[in-house]
């Protein structure tokens, strides 16, 4: 029996060398990605389009967020990083697509509006008709999301990772807590350190892995945004696993 991603990625050292083997141009503009998964063999991505940035506010009682506008957006690509469908979400703040999920069937994928105690909508995708389905509006931000495949129930972080939920998929909760700490702010983003050939740092947004043989864990990576068609390149990466 092969072992998982999950698997795979633990068995990752945290100095472990990223070793750059393909670089793909995408022949559209993916603006700013937040989120990648795979439905056979296409890459979903959520990205945010911002028109005009959320701000924050100096006032007596501490900072304020004035919330921004923008269009979410949900790419279907191919892996040879061409355009097959496109989905434009949300609606007047409420633009920045987050974290989404591929559940067997359907994607899933949270906008909401750039900025803490927000408001969000989550979204339904079926793949195989290309319907988007609005499936409920929540009173917070929510980052990320995730559904379990057991019980069906949807797993949400909320704007910097400060609270994990578990939600219905109609939106009612379930349970929930508080991440202990109030020094760690969570986000889309990661660094891994590439070699191609000389090793340089990069910034990573939207991810998504996959097993390559038996000794090494591939890496697919939008590393930024562009409002270029042809500007943005989706990084291939692979580290080797410890025995």
């Amino acid at each position: 029996m092969g072992r998982t991603v999950d698997e795979a990625v633990a068995r990752v050292a945290r100095a472990a060398e990223w070793v750059l083997v393909d670089t793909v141009a995408l022949d559209f503009a993916c603006h700013r990605p937040q989120g990648m998964d795979r439905a056979g063999g296409s890459f979903f991505v959520s990205s945010s389009e911002v028109l005009r940035p959320a701000e924050d506010v100096a006032g007596p009682d501490g900072a304020s967020y004035v919330p921004g506008a923008g269009r979410g957006h949900l790419f279907e690509m191919s892996g040879q990083g061409r355009l097959l469908r496109h989905w434009e979400l949300g609606e007047d703040s409420v633009y920045q697509a987050g974290g989404l999920t591929h559940d067997g069937q359907f994607v899933w994928v949270a906008v909401a509006e750039d900025r803490p105690d927000s408001r969000s909508i989550v979204y339904r995708l079926d793949p195989a008709t290309g319907e988007v389905e609005e499936m409920f509006r929540y009173p917070d931000h929510l980052r990320g999301i995730a559904r379990d495949p057991e019980t069906g129930l949807l797993h949400a972080a909320t704007w910097g990772g400060r609270r994990i939920l578990v939600l219905s998929t109609d939106g009612e909760p379930v349970d929930g807590a508080p991440v202990p700490g109030r020094r760690v702010d969570v986000q889309e983003c990661a660094a891994v350190t590439a070699l191609s050939p000389a090793g340089h740092t990069v910034t990573v947004r939207a991810v998504d892995f996959e097993i390559d043989g038996t000794e090494r864990l591939r890496l697919y990576a939008l590393p930024d945004g562009t409002s270029v068609p042809g500007g943005a390149r989706l990084l291939v990466l692979e580290a080797a696993l410890r025995g």
